[in-house]
């Protein structure tokens, strides 16, 4: 086993973040698990100002252009709300067409660049599901595939002017996933053709502009039939759908985030490990002490009884490697008279939208 895999392997991960605030011990910690960068979320922030000295203290301390990831796509779920006049969601910019759509990822990518930013866990590429009541059903664009991929392309370019890396989600679709009744698991029982023909539409057509892509955490019993497993735990998704027929060759992401919030607390090493396996190469995992260092105990333990190969990691890492080429540090410091500037437009973005809907009332 290469002993520079082995330093490496931090690199196939992503820590949420949920600390109080930066010490000595908790620098120490992020030096010793060199992960491939942070993903923070509204709780994590305060003002401007302690934000961007967070990510350059972050970037700091692991030596080298990490991923520095804030989960956004507009709307009422905006972490950035507490910073910045709150933007549209995903599914009212749509109703405006394409081009308010990239304004939104324009404003989106402008907010994370200044604070110091550089990868979104976003667009949004499930089709809209009409009996959704959560979260996802104003962040999904349409119920119209070929719509959902405009509107998805439309918000890639936007962040894309700001130098912020998209990941679409959550592949291969959550639109026609339902909770099974036989266990906690979303499960989807729509047909291989239709999922073609619908749901991965807006995959097929985005996958070449987007450098991460997050699996599913639902089940498809068109890729699974007789052992239901999330998409990220699934080798005929990952590596059947995405990489041989899809030909993707970016980064795929699996959110363990999102496993625990179907299935309830998940062990992190063997989660990270599955996912790997599937074909995953990088997985978010949670700040809990035992989280991080015991997925990395995980990986290696599996590396040397040969469960997993070394040509594996290697593969995840060039991935990896490719994808945050191009990286900036983050700046520590926020321009103050660009921040005004990007408030006063988000807020005139709003203020547009609010017009429209009492015109149309």
């Amino acid at each position: 086993m290469s002993a520079s895999l082995v330093t490496d392997l931090g690199q196939l991960l992503i820590i949420r973040w949920g600390e109080d605030a930066w010490s000595a011990a908790l620098e120490q910690r992020l030096r010793s698990c060199r992960p491939a960068g942070v993903l923070l979320t509204a709780a994590d922030l305060r003002t401007p100002e302690s934000t961007a000295e967070l990510l350059a203290k972050v970037a700091r301390a692991l030596q080298g252009p990490p991923f520095l990831v804030l989960e956004q796509e507009g709307g009422r779920f905006d972490p950035l709300r507490a910073l910045l006049p709150a933007l549209p969601s995903p599914q009212a910019a749509a109703r405006k067409g394409a081009a308010a759509v990239k304004k939104l990822g324009e404003l989106t990518g402008a907010g994370r660049r200044l604070l110091g930013f550089n990868a979104d866990l976003a667009p949004v590429l499930d089709l809209s599901n009409p009996v959704w009541q959560s979260s996802l059903a104003t962040r999904a664009f349409s119920t119209d595939p070929q719509e959902v991929a405009r509107c998805g392309a439309a918000f890639v370019r936007g962040l894309r002017r700001h130098k912020i890396l998209a990941c679409g989600k959550h592949f291969p679709g959550l639109g026609s996933v339902r909770k099974d009744v036989h266990s906690k698991l979303p499960l989807s029982s729509k047909p291989m053709a239709n999922l073609w023909r619908e749901d991965l539409v807006p995959f097929r057509e985005l996958l070449p502009h987007l450098p991460l892509v997050m699996l599913s955490p639902a089940a498809y019993k068109a890729y699974d039939f007789d052992l239901a497993r999330p998409a990220m735990f699934s080798a005929n998704v990952v590596e059947g759908l995405l990489r041989v027929k899809l030909g993707y060759q970016g980064v795929a992401v699996a959110d363990l985030r999102e496993l625990e919030g179907v299935l309830g607390k998940v062990d992190a090493a063997a989660a990270v490990v599955k996912s790997l396996q599937a074909g995953c190469d990088l997985m978010i995992v949670g700040s809990r002490k035992e989280s991080p260092e015991g997925a990395l105990e995980g990986l290696k333990h599996k590396m040397e009884s040969g469960r997993i190969s070394a040509q594996r990691v290697a593969q995840a890492l060039e991935r990896i490697r490719v994808a945050k080429r191009g990286l900036a540090p983050p700046p520590g410091k926020i321009p103050k008279h660009a921040f005004m500037q990007l408030s006063k437009q988000s807020e005139q973005f709003s203020k547009e939208f609010a017009s429209q809907e009492q015109a149309n009332a």
